[in-house]
């Protein structure tokens, strides 16, 4: 029984250093800035949120994953100018 407490610590150390590497990677992600063009091609979007983004963005900056949300939802809510 000695022996399974100690492979319980270990597997839950392995899993808490994946989350932990899994929240880097997503904190990488939300803080690299695309280009207009990129977002068209992102999986990550629909087919409506593209064409959304295609409106609102300009074509000589780039945005955040957040910001382009916050482009549609800002559209969606009738925000946007």
């Amino acid at each position: 029984m000695k022996g399974i407490g100690g492979a319980l610590a270990m597997f839950t150390k392995k899993e808490t250093d994946q989350k932990k590497n899994l929240e880097e990677t997503e904190q990488q992600h939300n803080d690299t800035e695309y280009k207009k063009e990129q977002f068209a091609q992102a999986r990550q979007f629909s087919r409506l949120e593209k064409d959304i983004l295609a409106a609102v963005l300009s074509e000589e900056k780039t945005y955040t994953v957040q910001a382009a949300q916050q482009h549609i939802q800002q559209f969606m809510n009738g925000e946007a100018q």
